[in-house]
């Protein structure tokens, strides 16, 4: 049975052709499902391989009669930074077809903090 696979390649060292750089900030693979005709739309060319070429990036639900109760994935993870532990966080979820909270209002903002991160001039 064949299964359709998605390898995510950093753009900038993914392709590089040195084993440990490309093992540092590739990830996957990651067994996914989905089609070219459904909502959770993948594409691949079935005449070279069943590995996924194109998916999306995000998905989102915008509640819009209460904000706070939308919900968002990435595809990868919220940070550029290969060592953070946000740089691929969220891939597993998106595999899945889960979500996570995505809230709006300050108050529930504050809520959900769980890092900050304060900047101020001059420091």
């Amino acid at each position: 049975m064949w299964r359709r696979t998605l390898e995510l390649t950093n753009a900038t060292f993914g392709k590089s052709g040195i084993g440990p750089i490309e093992w540092l900030f590739n990830r996957g693979p990651y067994e996914l499902g989905g089609g070219l005709d459904v909502v959770d739309a993948t594409g691949w060319v079935a005449s070279e391989s069943y590995a996924a070429d194109w998916v999306p990036s995000m998905r989102m639900v915008v509640d819009l009669s209460n904000l706070d109760a939308s919900r968002y994935v990435n595809l990868t993870g919220a940070s550029g930074h290969v060592f953070s532990a946000h740089y691929d966080d969220q891939a597993p979820l998106w595999q899945h077809g889960q979500t996570i909270a995505w809230p709006f209002t300050p108050s529930a903002i504050k809520a959900a903090t769980q890092d900050l991160l304060t900047m101020a001039p001059g420091s």
